[in-house]
């Protein structure tokens, strides 16, 4: 020991003549390591770094993730600056991490502000089994050796359902984000009425089942059978089913029509609906959007006498109140069919499936061997995370690790149980675990909410809302055009307006870029690696 450390000793100890040489050298090991250098310390790996992180559309959806990162933060020492204010394009430029529907996925690719996720940032990662070297020190490592190694897997990518880790997150063959909770449609209905015995007798009558509907037309079906009919007991004539037919924010009613008309419309062996893939002419005034407009219009005659101008509350409250039968509707929102004071028993199923099939190729009808049916995913599936490409590296791995943290399976249950912005599990762990708060929904079967939402994941086939650039404007077109059949006006001609429309927008956007994107998206058609220049830098 340096003769500076013994007087050191000695003199904080402050009784040289009573404490021994070597205890006070026993004192100074104890306390410090006789002179020796602390261990080093790891600095965290994101030290210094400061991450901005916004929400393109809905700001609610950042408070669900504010509440989960505060431990990241303090493990990895990065500073996040959490905007609490929805952002356009231009503000979008300016974060590091992106949170937006996918709908916007197309407009991110186009600006160039979305960075492709490699896949070995999602993989599994072997890491050294410390324990197991230090008891056999001698052994030679092997990456191979389960003994030796260990897997960590904080993504647990597998457990996501596969139209989210093959569709929803890619554009074409790149992965472009990384999945945090969906949005489709499910069919809600009241046990009650399916299972009182009047109505069983009645419909046993009329040669009909009471139970979930597998058809579009046993769907139908039953709203009429319900329609007029005093199905709760209460000496009131009720009403089948309720749903957003009027202007709504969340454009619940073009989803439902989008929804019946994707089972009319593509076939098994093809992918795209919306447009022609090679030219990009709008299919949106063809026989199955004119058959699944001409239907929804119809259920204006089998709802509430108003439902011509529910939007998507006026719809949860008819069917809250037990004035409908049927209700289709987000799952994410099943918080808002029963009423907790008088619960009832609200059973949920897939929506139904066509039994004809129009193929655009031959113009002509066909009917499939099995009912086609199709799993709807809303606003282009549903709520994404992208790094922006435009971000330092270092930067760009600190938004990947939170990313990743904020996409696992125990943080995403977290965020999709979050009542301010619910959103539906995409991991099937999460789903078979039923409604993230069943609390929030008394009376919903949990179970069978799960399981309905998880038949719609894992149908034969998954349609996505259209997620090209300037995807929104696209879809208010429609919009206008439904509106317009729901109080009056003849299908055919609305949805040639609007397909007019379209074919004007694509012009504007550049029809070859466009098209391009649309490909792109559908993502099993080939493309250049880059788009076509838009039509200013021509």
């Amino acid at each position: 020991m340096p003769l500076r450390n013994l007087r050191t000793c000695r003199t904080q100890v402050g009784l040289r003549s009573l404490i021994p040489g070597a205890a006070c050298l026993l004192i100074l090991a104890l306390v410090t390591g006789c002179g020796q250098a602390p261990p080093a310390t790891v600095p965290p790996p994101f030290e210094g770094v400061e991450l901005e992180v916004a929400a393109m559309g809905d700001p609610a959806l950042l408070e669900a993730i504010r509440v989960q990162t505060g431990e990241w933060e303090r493990e990895t020492g990065a500073r996040l600056n959490i905007r609490t204010d929805a952002v356009d394009l231009a503000g979008a430029a300016t974060a590091d991490l992106i949170l937006f529907p996918g709908e916007q996925l197309g407009t991110l690719v186009d600006a160039g502000l979305l960075t492709r996720i490699s896949e070995s940032a999602i993989r599994p990662t072997t890491i050294f089994n410390s324990t197991a070297q230090t008891e056999n020190p001698t052994k030679e490592r092997n990456p191979d050796d389960s003994e030796g190694t260990a897997k960590r897997d904080p993504l647990d990518f597998s457990d996501v359902v596969l139209p989210f880790r093959e569709q929803v997150t890619k554009y074409g063959d790149e992965r472009m984000a990384l999945p945090l909770g969906g949005s489709t449609l499910v069919l809600a209905y009241r046990r009650d009425a399916f299972r009182a015995e009047a109505n069983q007798q009645a419909a046993k009558e009329a040669n009909l089942e009471l139970e979930a509907p597998t058809t579009w037309e046993q769907l139908d079906a039953l709203a009429k059978f319900f329609q007029g009919r005093d199905w709760n007991g209460d000496g009131q004539p009720d009403h089948g089913i309720a749903l957003a037919l009027g202007t709504d924010a969340d454009r619940l009613g073009t989803d439902t029509f989008l929804a019946r008309a994707a089972t009319l419309g593509q076939p098994p062996d093809q992918y795209a609906l919306l447009f022609d893939p090679e030219t990009l002419e709008p299919r949106i005034a063809s026989p199955p959007f004119v058959e699944a407009l001409e239907a929804m219009a119809r259920w204006k005659e089998l709802g509430p006498p108003e439902m011509a101008d529910f939007n998507a509350d006026a719809a949860r409250a008819a069917f809250r109140e037990g004035r409908t039968a049927l209700l289709i509707d987000r799952p994410e929102r099943a918080q808002f069919w029963t009423d907790p004071q008088k619960p009832v028993d609200v059973a949920v199923s897939p929506l139904p499936a066509s039994t004809r099939v129009y193929d655009p190729s031959r113009k002509t009808w066909i009917t499939p061997r099995v009912p086609n049916r199709l799993g709807f995913l809303r606003r282009g599936g549903g709520w994404l995370g992208g790094i922006n490409a435009r971000s330092s590296a270092r930067k760009a791995d600190a938004a990947l690790a939170l990313l990743i943290q904020l996409a696992s399976p125990e943080i995403a249950q977290e965020i999709v149980s979050d009542p301010a912005f619910p959103m539906a599990p995409v991991r099937t762990s999460n789903l078979a675990l039923g409604l993230p708060d069943p609390r929030a929904a008394v009376g919903v079967d949990s179970r069978g909410w799960g399981q309905a939402v998880l038949d719609t994941y894992s149908a034969p086939r998954t349609v996505i809302g259209l997620r090209i650039p300037d995807s929104y404007a696209y879809m208010t077109d429609l919009e206008k055009a439904r509106l317009a059949v729901i109080h009056g006006e003849p299908a055919e001609p609305a949805l040639k307006n609007a397909a007019e429309s379209w074919r004007n927008r694509s012009v504007s956007l550049g029809k070859d870029r466009q098209l391009w994107h649309y490909r792109r998206s559908l993502n099993k058609l080939s493309t250049t690696a880059q788009p076509p220049p838009p039509p200013a830098a021509r």
